[in-house]
């Protein structure tokens, strides 16, 4: 079964370069994967490069050639409850005495990268929207 991009994709294309096969595909508005040429990065990699490297983490999901919504996605009891897993795994890991230091600074500069991603993200849609008017 090849991956998938969902609604979710924010086009940052991290995806482009670390995809093995060159299934990734970019249409001028949206990136697809071309389920005859996606075999997983099974031929370089253990995890598929394109899930490794998407900073929303649900910008590609594995799936089948159809297209997986952002709300059916963001509404199924499977996503929040994988979410909210997550979410206290590493929240117990952060507050744990043992706890290097090394994990609270990654967390941090993943933060800030993502945070600086998503906001000139939505600073170019914006003013795409601005330009169109």
């Amino acid at each position: 079964m090849s991956y998938t991009i969902t609604s979710q994709c924010i086009g940052c294309n991290h995806c482009l370069p670390v995809c093995s096969t060159g299934a990734i595909q970019y249409d001028g508005t949206h990136h697809w994967i071309d389920p005859n040429r996606c075999n997983n990065c099974a031929d370089s990699y253990s995890v598929a490069q394109c899930a490794a490297t998407c900073p929303t983490n649900y910008g590609c999901v594995p799936g089948t050639t159809s297209v997986v919504t952002h709300q059916a996605l963001f509404h199924s009891d499977e996503y929040w409850r994988k979410w909210f897993a997550t979410y206290e795994r590493l929240v117990c890991h952060l507050h744990d005495p043992n706890h290097s230091p090394y994990w609270q600074n990654w967390f941090d500069r993943y933060s800030e990268r993502l945070s600086t991603l998503l906001s000139h993200h939505s600073g170019t849609r914006n003013a795409n929207l601005h330009l169109s008017r």
